[in-house]
């Protein structure tokens, strides 16, 4: 059976046609959004911070440093810019200040105990192979009494409310994953990590809620499981859709 992550999830949700091309027939797109490749080497700056807090605590002239390494090593013609005003400079200094913030909030980086950075989670709901879920977790911290934190960062150019993030479905299936990793949790912290903002905001789920995301999974599995036609849907994100070309709905404006 399809091994499902909260990605594929969101892009079936999102637009089904999209969930086609990338997953069934698995066309391979050149192109990358320069939110993406942004997004990218923020979450490799701060991988570098918490895989080595042990052995040393870097300066931020060296993350500066190592930031500006990775754009200019990644950085090729297929990343593209769709917003006409901005420019590649305006989104190569945004990250260089997203570390900037980040930096002086949280050094020298030890709010808690580091027990796994992009940690790969593994969940089968009923155990029989129909409904396994993946993901990697960017970082989780051990606090005292059996807590643990689960911590997302996002460069988006959007806040969202605490209203959706009380309800979001990522952290909550890294909450129910971490549980096949960590045997003595007492207690799980969400936060997430709006670098656009330099703000945290920190979210928890009850049990009844966490049985909710999964028993909405197992349906959203289903759905998918059992759809041969798969429609486009258009919203606000077609204009960052890497498969326009292949859509007959956006070809025929």
């Amino acid at each position: 059976m399809t091994t499902y992550s909260n990605s594929r999830l969101k892009t079936f949700q999102t637009c089904p046609l999209k969930f086609k091309f990338t997953y069934i027939d698995e066309i391979k797109v050149e192109r990358e959004s320069i939110e993406a490749f942004l997004g990218q080497r923020f979450h490799e700056v701060m991988e570098k911070i918490y895989t080595d807090i042990n052995t040393i605590t870097y300066s931020i002239d060296e993350l500066m440093e190592y930031y500006e390494h990775l754009w200019d090593k990644f950085h090729n013609d297929n990343v593209v810019i769709t917003r006409k005003n901005k420019s590649i400079d305006d989104y190569r200094n945004a990250g260089k200040q997203f570390i900037r913030d980040y930096y002086t909030r949280y050094y020298p980086f030890n709010q808690g105990t580091v027990v796994g950075i992009e940690k790969q989670i593994n969940m089968d709901f009923n155990n029989d192979g129909k409904y396994v879920i993946t993901g990697f977790i960017d970082r989780i911290d051990k606090k005292e009494n059996g807590l643990y934190e689960i911590h997302d960062y996002k460069t988006s150019s959007s806040l969202p409310s605490q209203q959706y993030l009380d309800k979001d479905r990522q952290l909550s299936l890294y909450h129910m994953g971490i549980r096949n990793i960590f045997d003595d949790i007492k207690d799980t912290r969400l936060i997430w990590h709006y670098a656009a903002f330099d703000k945290e905001i920190v979210s928890s789920r009850t049990e009844e809620q966490l049985e909710n995301i999964k028993s909405s999974v197992i349906t959203l599995i289903d759905e998918i499981e059992s759809t041969t036609v798969f429609i486009p849907k258009e919203s606000g994100l077609c204009n960052w859709c890497d498969y326009q070309q292949y859509c007959d709905l956006r070809n025929r404006k």
